[in-house]
């Protein structure tokens, strides 16, 4: 499904709420892991008064939600969003990309049969057909981006049954998730520099991490092996 902004409004909220630099920071930490209201000031540098109404903004919205352990209320995104946004001399529009819609491989095949006619009179109907495909390409970027998100989630789930100290599983969950320097694990989970140095000494000898320098940056790299067809 596509949804096009001539038809819903949802966009507008999402796109008014992502303006904020706040919110995306955020969000930007949630995609790492649960927080609760707290972590999330102490992380950024905010009021818990000004982090509990962002995320109450998120929440109402449906981009977060959130569940109570114990005292602490912790929250999450559980949804994935994709929005495209096209700006040219000829159009304005913004959509919300849901599910896929017909057979890109045939979208594709029509069109270049399509342009590879030159009469005229088909002029619109390659028009037509164009558009189509640039949906079509839409839903390819979606599809590829549920797929990595589909990995990552077949990776912790193998990550949960690795007999490693639980310091080197958080280390790999981080990196999972897209941390790519010991400070950025440190400073997100809370542990020790130190500890995450020596994690990643260990899950280093064991060829599961890798270190790569990138412009005078030391960053580090997954080393996963496993079917990918499983």
């Amino acid at each position: 499904m596509l949804v096009n902004n001539s038809k819903d409004k949802g966009w507008e909220e999402i796109i008014e709420l992502l303006a904020n630099e706040s919110r995306r920071r955020i969000l930007q930490l949630l995609t790492k892991k649960p927080c609760y209201v707290s972590e999330i000031s102490y992380a950024l540098r905010m009021a818990p008064k000004v982090v509990l109404e962002h995320l109450e903004k998120l929440e109402r919205a449906g981009i977060i939600r959130s569940y109570e352990e114990g005292r602490r209320r912790y929250y999450y995104i559980d949804r994935t969003f994709n929005i495209s946004i096209t700006i040219s001399p000829h159009r304005f529009a913004i959509e919300v990309i849901g599910e896929q819609d017909g057979d890109l491989q045939k979208t594709f095949s029509e069109v270049a049969a399509l342009m590879n006619r030159r009469a005229g009179r088909e002029l619109s109907e390659v028009f037509e057909r164009l558009r189509d495909m640039e949906r079509a390409f839409r839903m390819l970027q979606k599809d590829i981006s549920d797929r990595i998100d589909e990995l990552i989630d077949r990776m912790i789930v193998e990550l949960d049954r690795m007999r490693l100290d639980e310091i080197s599983k958080v280390v790999l969950y981080a990196l999972i998730k897209g941390l790519d320097t010991p400070e950025k694990i440190s400073q997100t989970f809370g542990i020790p520099y130190e500890e995450v140095n020596l994690a990643l000494t260990r899950l280093e000898k064991s060829g599961l991490v890798s270190k790569v320098e990138d412009g005078g940056v030391v960053r580090l790299k997954l080393r996963w092996r496993g079917d990918v067809n499983e």
